[in-house]
Order: structure tokens, then sequence, then C-alpha cells
């Protein structure tokens, strides 16, 4: 069996993501600001002065690739791997809900028009990697190997963010973004170069 691949790494799909999500969230929030945090910056000195005593809450969005199988390019498979799914749920623990999101196109140029975005709920007992197939007609597509873990509409994200986000502060925002991105590869304490690779969110400031 011919093992699916994509043709865009996961910076590339966020390019897609982020405003289609923003978006989104504009429709409840006044202020939607995505961060990609380095410590040294968005938790750096400069931010604490500017921001320090601020109120908000924060959606995390872990991007996933669409994968095509060579033996069949109307479907589109997207993984989830144990790694997204322990950092989703180190996130909860702070009140931070992580989903995942994938754009539903098969190459370059579907991707830069507008496709359809699937966003997924990152919530699994097993915490073992899992993949979606999904069928691809035109712009839409049809659900044929699928969990129920996707959301249906835009306003189910908003209300999943009513339900499980938290209101915080940039001092514990810091610090549950290092635990969340160190969680997620299974170490137990911070350290600044495990931070830099692998999988890391994109962050969503909620005003």
């Amino acid at each position: 069996m011919t093992k699916a691949t994509s043709y865009i790494c996961e910076h590339t799909a966020e390019f897609v993501l982020i405003p289609t999500l923003k978006n989104i969230l504009c429709k409840r929030f006044q202020s939607v600001t995505p961060i990609f945090p380095w410590i040294t910056r968005e938790g750096g000195n400069t931010s604490f002065r500017l921001h320090g005593r601020e109120k908000y809450k924060i959606l995390g969005l872990y991007p996933r690739r669409p994968k095509l199988n060579p033996a069949n390019h109307e479907n589109i498979i997207i993984k989830v791997n144990e790694q997204v799914l322990f950092g989703a749920k180190s996130g909860s623990e702070y009140g931070i809900p992580i989903i995942a999101g994938c754009p539903l196109a098969s190459d370059f140029w579907e991707l830069g028009n507008d496709p359809n975005c699937l966003w997924i709920k990152l919530e699994s007992k097993s915490m073992e990697n899992f993949e979606l197939e999904l069928e691809l007609k035109s712009s839409s597509y049809t659900i044929t190997k699928f969990p129920e873990c996707a959301f249906q509409s835009d306003g189910d994200i908003l209300t999943y963010i009513d339900n499980t986000a938290e209101t915080t502060d940039l001092i514990t925002a810091v610090e549950a973004i290092k635990t969340i991105k160190m969680q997620s590869k299974g170490i137990e304490y911070y350290y600044p170069m495990a931070f830099m690779g692998g999988y890391k969110p994109v962050y969503f400031l909620l005003k």
C-alpha cells in the first residue's frame, strides 16, 4: 500500500488556516491576534511591559497538512499524531483549548483559492495517532472515514471556546505555553532547545 504524503509543510498550511480562523473568531471577539510565541519575544520583558496586566482568552491551533494517496488524488488524508493530542490535553488543563485545522486542497492552486478548512476537536481518550479521510468533490467534501471529532459549523467553534477557555494573563500564558510544548514531547521540565523543535501551536489572543 502506497503511503499518503503531503505537498506542503505545516507552515504553508498556516497561511491559509490563520486568516480563515481569525475571520471566524472575529464574529465573537472584538480583538483577535494570532501569535507564534517565542519565550524571549512574545514572552519577553518588552511584551510584559506592554501587556503584563491585561486579561484575555486564548485558543491554540495545530496546523495539519492535507495528505494525498498517489493511487487516489480525490481523497485527502489528515493525520493527528499523539504529540498534538498530548499538547491539546496539556492546554486544556490551563484553560487554553487547542484545536487542529487542515485546508481541504489537493494542489497549490486550490490552496490559494480560499479552500474549505476542516477544524478538529482534539479530545481523544486513547491518545493514539488517528487519521481522517475526506473525499473531495469540487470545493466541498464528503466524509468517508471520520471519528466524531470535527466542528460542524463556525458557531460550534465559538461555543467550544465559550465552554472551555479561561481568562488568563501573559505571565500565566507564557508558563502554560512552555508546559504545553514540553508535555507534548514527553518532557517534564522546560528546556529551551526542546521548545524549538517539533510541533508548536499558533495561539490566538481573544478580547
